[in-house]
C-alpha cells in the first residue's frame, strides 16, 4: 500500500488549522454560556391607591411629626365674623282681580260751598261707575282732590285721564259749574301679589353667603404673611333670619345671615410631599408607586383654634401602583425549566399583570427557562 507523504510545513499548517477551531470553537461556546438565559417581560395592570390622613397646622410647630407621631405642617390660622341682609322679590306671581282706584279732582265754579255723601258716584264717557271713598266738600269757588273706587272689579275700570259727570246732580247750574277730572290712570283692577318659593328663599341665602364668603376670603388675605399659601376655608351659620316661608303671598322678603369663618393658610408643595410619603408608606411589599394625580390632592378643614394658632386638616390623596420585580409572584426560582406558555399560564390568573412576553438567547437552541436563577431576567414593562 503506497504510503503518502506530508511534509512538515503541511503538518504545522494543519494543526494551526486545528488549533484555531478549537479557539473560536472555544470562543463560542463560551460565549453562549455567558449570555445564553431567558427574559421574562411583564406589562402590569394599575392599581388606584387611597389613602385617608389628617395633617396638624401649627404656626410655630416646624417638625414634620410632633411629640405623639401626628403629621404638623407650619401655617396660619384665622377666624372671621361676616353678617349681611338682601332684600328679594319673588319670582312667581298670581294675578287677580280687585276694585281699580284713582283720584279725581273736583272744581267748584259757583259761589256757595257743595257737599257730597260717601259713596257719590262718578261716570266715565264709557259709563264705568266709580264712587267716592268718602264724604265731599268743596269749598265755594274751590277745588279739591277725592279718592274714588270702581263700582266693579276688573282692568276694565283701569281708564286713561278723562272727564266725569254726576249722576244724580240734578241742578242745571251745578252740573255746569261743578267740573270732575282725573290726571292719573285709574290702577288696581288687576293685582299681581308674589308667590315666595323656596327655591326664591334659597337662592338668596346661596347669595348672601357666597357674598359675606368672598368678604371674609378678602380680608384673611390681606393678613396672609405669604400670598402664595393655600387657604382652605370652613364656615359656619351662627344666625339667620328670614321674614317669610314657602307659599307667603308678599311682594318682597328679607334674608339676614351672620356666619363665622375658619381658615387655615399652608404650603401646598409640602403637604403634597407628605401626602406622597404617606401614600409610598401605604403601598405593600412587592408593589410600587407608579403615579399619582397632584390635583387629586383634597383635604378640608375639620377643627381649628385660632387663639392657639392650631387646626387640623383631614387628607386625601390617590396614586397608581404596579407590581415590581421583588413581588412574591415573581420569584425567578417559580420559572426554572418552563416553557414560555406555561409561564404564560401562570401568570394570566394574577389581576396586577396585563401582559406577558417571554425571551429566550439563544432562541434557535433554548426553549425553556435555564435552571439557574442568574439566568432568569425580569423586566417590568410599564409603557
Amino acid at each position: 500500500m503506497p504510503q503518502i507523504y506530508i511534509s512538515p510545513h503541511n503538518k504545522i499548517a494543519y494543526l494551526f488549522l486545528f488549533l484555531t477551531a478549537l479557539v473560536f470553537a472555544g470562543l463560542i461556546v463560551g460565549t453562549l454560556s455567558g449570555v445564553y438565559g431567558a427574559q421574562i417581560i411583564v406589562t402590569p395592570v394599575s392599581e388606584e391607591v387611597d389613602i385617608n390622613f389628617e395633617v396638624k397646622i401649627d404656626k410655630i410647630q416646624e417638625n414634620l411629626t410632633d411629640s405623639e407621631g401626628s403629621l404638623v405642617l407650619v401655617g396660619q390660622v384665622f377666624e372671621n365674623i361676616q353678617e349681611g341682609q338682601e332684600e328679594a322679590v319673588p319670582q312667581a306671581t298670581v294675578s287677580m282681580e280687585d276694585y281699580a282706584e284713582g283720584k279725581i279732582t273736583l272744581i267748584n265754579n259757583t259761589w256757595s260751598p257743595i257737599n257730597f255723601v260717601a259713596s257719590t258716584r262718578f261716570a266715565s264717557p264709557e259709563g264705568l261707575i266709580f264712587r267716592a271713598v268718602e264724604h265731599i266738600r268743596i269749598a265755594a269757588k274751590g277745588e279739591t282732590i277725592i279718592l274714588v273706587r270702581a263700582d266693579k272689579m276688573g282692568e276694565d275700570y283701569e281708564i286713561e285721564p278723562t272727564q266725569f259727570t254726576i249722576p244724580n246732580l240734578r241742578d242745571p247750574n251745578l252740573k255746569s259749574n261743578i267740573i270732575a277730572e282725573s290726571k292719573e290712570k285709574m290702577s288696581g283692577g288687576i293685582k299681581k301679589a308674589g308667590i315666595v318659593m323656596q327655591a326664591d328663599i334659597d337662592q338668596v341665602k346661596k347669595a348672601l353667603k357666597d357674598k359675606l364668603y368672598q368678604n371674609a376670603l378678602q380680608e384673611i388675605e390681606e393678613e396672609l404673611s405669604d400670598a402664595d399659601l393655600k387657604i382652605v376655608v370652613h364656615s359656619e351659620i351662627i344666625d339667620e333670619e328670614i321674614d317669610a316661608q314657602a307659599g307667603d303671598e308678599k311682594a318682597e322678603f328679607t334674608v339676614f345671615e351672620k356666619i363665622k369663618i375658619g381658615a387655615v393658610a399652608f404650603n401646598q408643595e409640602k403637604l403634597l410631599e407628605v401626602a406622597l410619603n404617606t401614600l409610598r408608606q401605604a403601598i405593600p411589599p412587592g408593589k410600587e408607586l407608579a403615579a399619582y394625580e397632584p390635583d387629586g390632592l383634597s383635604y378640608r378643614l375639620i377643627e381649628y383654634d385660632s387663639e392657639q394658632d392650631k387646626a387640623t386638616l383631614e387628607v386625601q390623596f390617590r396614586g397608581y401602583m404596579v407590581i415590581n420585580k421583588e413581588s412574591d409572584i415573581l420569584d425567578k426560582t417559580l420559572f426554572r425549566g418552563l416553557s414560555s406558555e406555561e409561564i404564560k399560564n401562570y401568570l394570566k390568573d394574577f389581576k396586577e399583570i396585563k401582559e406577558v412576553h417571554v425571551k429566550f438567547w439563544p432562541p434557535f437552541i433554548l426553549k425553556k427557562v435555564p435552571e439557574k436563577i442568574n439566568k432568569i431576567k425580569i423586566k417590568i414593562n410599564r409603557k
